[in-house]
């Protein structure tokens, strides 16, 4: 099932205009953030057929560039998460995206990308358990609020301090105990606490 879009296209849906704003995340944060049902299933209605493509390794030629590396790890990594919400095919995708991303940063590909390109190249750092790549994230975004002009300092200031959170979950418990009940594994004492008080400050 070869993809129906180029990768030029991914990213004008991902990234919209939003070089065209002062503040990046200020018309793109349902999308990227939110738990939307409606974005779920347009991303889900227009892009499955590139995901699929993707998990069948029909799209490794877009390997070749930067912005193709970032079209490919924004379907793995974040398309996957909005097309199977509350399922354990979300985090499917995970090694694949990971490994894009880690080929990527040895070329520092990463560096012909805008700031806030960056930050969603480096999301499959982010995502992962382990403990190594999660230091590697907290590096990444650290690198980006030092570049970022003081005027949106503050928005790379909050991913960083999101890579931190990340962090501190895996050097606590060595994976994400949120997880959990998606990946069938069983939570302990501790991890369903931590759990708990999650789903009370959603409900704040």
């Amino acid at each position: 099932m070869p993809s129906q879009h180029s990768y030029e296209d991914i990213l004008k849906f991902w990234f919209g205009r939003v070089e065209q704003t002062i503040v990046p995340t200020e018309h793109r944060a349902r999308i990227w953030f939110g738990e939307d049902k409606a974005v779920d299933e347009e991303i889900k209605w227009r892009f499955k057929s590139d995901l699929a493509a993707a998990i069948a390794g029909e799209l490794v030629e877009w390997e070749a560039t930067p912005r193709g590396q970032l079209a490919l790890i924004i379907i793995l990594d974040q398309f996957s998460r909005h097309i199977y919400r509350t399922s354990e095919k979300a985090f499917a995708q995970d090694a694949k995206a990971l490994n894009v991303c880690l080929n990527g940063l040895r070329h520092e590909s990463d560096h012909h990308l805008s700031l806030i390109e960056r930050v969603f190249y480096y999301f499959p750092l982010l995502h992962s358990e382990k403990l190594n790549y999660q230091e590697l994230s907290i590096q990444s975004y650290r690198t980006l609020e030092d570049l970022a002009f003081a005027e949106t300092r503050v928005i790379f200031d909050s991913f960083l301090k999101f890579a931190n959170h990340h962090f501190s979950i895996i050097q606590k418990f060595g994976r994400f105990p949120q997880r959990n009940q998606w990946l069938h594994r069983e939570s302990t004492a501790a991890e369903k606490i931590f759990i708990q008080e999650i789903e009370v400050r959603d409900r704040e």
